[in-house]
């Protein structure tokens, strides 16, 4: 290890994690080393790269005018230092972590990652990136909606066989510099092949757009999941909630979302899946019963099987970041 290197981050230590204290040195110049170091190729799988941030964390409080710029470089180093270390707890980390997204919060000020390289992460093939996700058509003409079996028509449609999963957001959020959802660095929710979840409806709206599509409406997703009879789930009006049909019933503090690439079981007529269970989806369906809401679809992981029913309807403010609710998308035939 080059001698610099070591001796900042003995310096690091000994006076921002074990306080032992340490000869001061200029913070300023050894936190640019520290980042350009672990922003070279060949260092950027390197874990001991929290390093920069708790010293652009601790520099943030000893130079008010560059406050905003060292706390968001401190959260970008302590956040790939969690990516890296698969969410180890360690208190050095999240209570900094803590107070920054407190003071970016306060401040309203919304955070851009500087211009480094990324953390290694699960690879993204072309074609999820050129292609976002396979689609089916749902044709048009009517079918029965509600749980009063109403009968309406819509036009034909194309919408997502699959939810949008981590690996297709991350495309996004790579290329456009967007923020990553909120429970990137969760091991229970950040699988590339799990659904996308942690974002609101203007996050999942932004995404869609990107890839030349939009959200579905209460109605175009119900319809999806129905087909034209009415049915109550995807496969019938059968109750069989089989772990092949749906991911369910799971411990909401412990539990976690599956892959979304469910079996055929779990299919609607249209050959959608992955529809019940697993994640709400967010809909582009508003109402207003105080405050406005959106229209989520489908139940989640740790849902009673009573609230995987497709006539069901519940409601989420559009700024809610839940570790229940994804998306998918839909586009005009």
């Amino acid at each position: 290890m080059d001698d610099r290197l070591r001796s900042i981050q003995e310096y690091v230590y000994a006076k921002y994690i074990d306080g032992s204290g340490a000869p001061p040195i200029d913070e300023v110049e050894a936190a640019e080393f520290l980042e350009q170091y672990f922003g070279q190729a060949e260092h950027v799988g390197d874990a001991d790269c929290f390093y920069p941030g708790i010293l652009y964390f601790e520099l943030g409080f000893e130079m008010e005018e560059r406050q905003s710029e060292f706390f968001q470089r401190a959260k970008y180093w302590l956040e790939r230092y969690k990516t890296l270390s698969g969410g180890e707890e360690w208190d050095a980390i999240d209570d900094r972590l803590a107070d920054v997204d407190d003071f970016l919060e306060s401040e309203g000020i919304e955070f851009e990652a500087p211009d480094l390289p990324d953390a290694p992460v699960a690879p993204i093939t072309i074609q999820e990136v050129e292609d976002h996700g396979v689609m089916v058509l749902v044709s048009g003409g009517p079918f029965r909606f509600g749980e009063e079996g109403e009968t309406l028509n819509i036009p034909a449609y194309y919408i997502d066989k699959f939810p949008v999963t981590n690996r297709q957001y991350e495309a996004f959020c790579r290329a456009t510099g967007y923020r990553f959802p909120k429970y990137w660095n969760d091991k229970r929710f950040n699988q590339p092949d799990a659904p996308v979840v942690g974002v609101s409806l203007a996050d999942a709206q932004k995404y869609s757009r990107w890839v030349g599509k939009h959200l579905p409406s209460e109605e175009q997703w119900e319809k999806a999941c129905r087909g034209v009879d009415g049915r109550e789930l995807p496969w019938g009006d059968e109750d069989d909630f089989s772990a092949e049909r749906a991911c369910y019933g799971r411990d909401p503090l412990e539990g976690s979302t599956d892959p979304v690439t469910g079996t055929s079981a779990s299919a609607s007529p249209f050959g959608a899946r992955d529809l019940i269970g697993n994640v709400w989806e967010w809909t582009t369906t508003s109402v207003n019963d105080g405050e406005t809401v959106n229209v989520i679809k489908g139940g989640c992981y740790n849902d009673e099987a009573r609230f995987l029913f497709a006539s069901l309807r519940l409601g989420a403010v559009p700024k809610d970041k839940f570790e229940a609710i994804g998306f998918r998308c839909v586009k005009s035939a």
